[in-house]
C-alpha cells in the first residue's frame, strides 16, 4: 500500500467555533513524506508553517490548538484531521487566512464531502504504520485513555454526563474501510446548554450555535433538524479521537480505548508512548493491512450520501 493526497485542491469558507470569525482555507495536494501541513496566510512566510505534530500541540481545552516556534497556531483543527485520517491522506497542505478552522456543521462530513469531491490518489512511496507492540494507560483525574495491540484500528469510548439527557454512552467500533465516512464523519460537536453562557464569557463558543452543535439539558437535545444518530454525541468522541490520533503521523494498528477523555488526555497519551520508545513499531503496510485500517473501500455511492445527508 501506498501513501495518498488529493487530486487536486478545494476551498472552503465558514467561521471559527470559538473565535467567531471567518476564515477561508484551501486544502491541496503535497508530496510523500510531507505529513498534513498548515500554513498561515496571514503570516510572514518565515512563521506561517505548522506541522500537525502531537508535538506541537499547545492547547487542548475544548479543541486541539497546534503551533509553531514562531507561536504562529492553528485551533480546532481536529475535525479536519479526522477527516484526512479516515479518508487515508497522509500528506496535504493546508492554507488559512485566520487561526481556526471553520466548524462548518460541526462535523467533518464537509471535509469528507470535499476530499472525496477532490479525488484521492496513490503516490510513489510505501505507507509506514504503527503497529501497537505493547499496552499503555494513562489518566488525568477521573479520565483514562489506553492504547493496545490489536488486529485492526478499533476505538472503546465511553463517557458519563449524569443529570443530562445524555446520560452514559458508549461505543466500541472498528474503524476501517469506509467506516469513518459512513458512520462517524457527520457526527457533530456538543456542549451542556448550562456551559453555554459561561463560555462565551470566556471568549469560547463565540460561533457556535444550534447550526453547528448539540446542545444537551437535562432532558433532551437541542440540534439543527434533530440528532442525525441516537448516540450521536459519542461518535462525535471518537471522531476527534482519530483526529488527535493522526498527530501520530502514520495510520495506528491498534486499540485506542477511553473513559470520559478528551483533547488532552490523547495528546498525554502519544507523548508519554513516544518518551517510552516502545509502545509502538514502525512497519511498512501490507495488502494484508488494507482492511485493518481506515481510508479504504470508500465509493462514489459514499459521496453521494454526504450530499444528500
Amino acid at each position: 500500500m501506498y501513501q495518498k493526497t488529493l487530486k487536486k485542491s478545494f476551498s472552503l469558507a465558514g467561521r471559527g467555533l470559538h473565535t467567531g470569525r471567518e476564515v477561508s482555507i484551501k486544502v491541496s495536494s503535497a508530496p510523500v513524506d510531507s505529513g498534513i501541513i498548515f500554513k498561515r496566510t496571514d503570516k510572514a512566510l518565515s512563521e506561517a508553517f505548522i506541522k500537525a505534530s502531537f508535538e506541537n500541540v499547545t492547547e487542548t481545552f475544548l479543541r486541539t490548538e497546534l503551533s509553531n516556534k514562531f507561536g504562529t497556531c492553528v485551533t480546532t483543527a481536529e475535525h479536519l484531521l479526522a477527516a484526512f485520517a479516515g479518508t487515508g491522506i497522509q500528506n496535504a497542505l493546508i492554507e488559512l487566512d485566520a487561526s481556526e478552522i471553520p466548524i462548518l456543521d460541526g462535523s467533518s462530513r464537509v471535509f469528507v464531502r470535499e476530499i472525496l469531491k477532490a479525488g484521492i490518489i496513490e503516490q510513489n512511496k510505501a505507507l509506514s504504520v504503527f503497529e501497537v507492540i505493547k499496552p499503555l494507560r494513562v489518566e488525568d483525574g477521573k479520565s483514562w485513555a489506553e492504547i493496545r495491540p490489536a488486529k485492526k484500528f478499533s476505538i472503546d469510548f465511553q463517557i458519563e454526563w449524569p443529570g443530562t439527557a445524555l446520560g452514559k454512552q458508549s461505543l466500541d467500533i472498528s474503524i476501517v474501510n469506509g467506516t469513518f465516512v459512513r458512520e462517524l464523519c457527520d457526527s457533530r460537536t456538543f456542549c451542556k446548554k448550562g456551559d453555554v453562557d459561561r463560555l462565551r464569557s470566556e471568549g469560547f463558543a463565540l460561533g457556535g450555535g444550534i447550526e453547528n452543535a448539540i446542545v444537551v439539558d437535562k432532558g433532551s437535545f437541542a440540534a439543527l433538524n434533530g440528532l442525525r444518530y441516537r448516540d450521536e454525541c459519542i461518535r462525535h468522541k471518537i471522531l476527534d479521537a482519530l483526529g488527535d490520533l493522526s498527530l501520530i503521523g502514520k495510520p495506528i494498528l491498534g486499540k485506542f480505548i477511553s473513559y470520559s477523555g478528551g483533547h488532552k488526555i490523547t495528546n498525554l497519551l502519544l507523548r508519554e508512548a513516544f518518551s517510552r520508545g516502545n509502545i509502538f513499531r514502525s512497519k511498512n503496510s501490507s495488502r494484508e493491512d488494507r482492511d485493518k485500517l481506515p481510508g479504504f473501500d470508500i465509493s462514489n455511492d459514499d459521496l453521494e450520501r454526504l450530499y444528500e445527508s
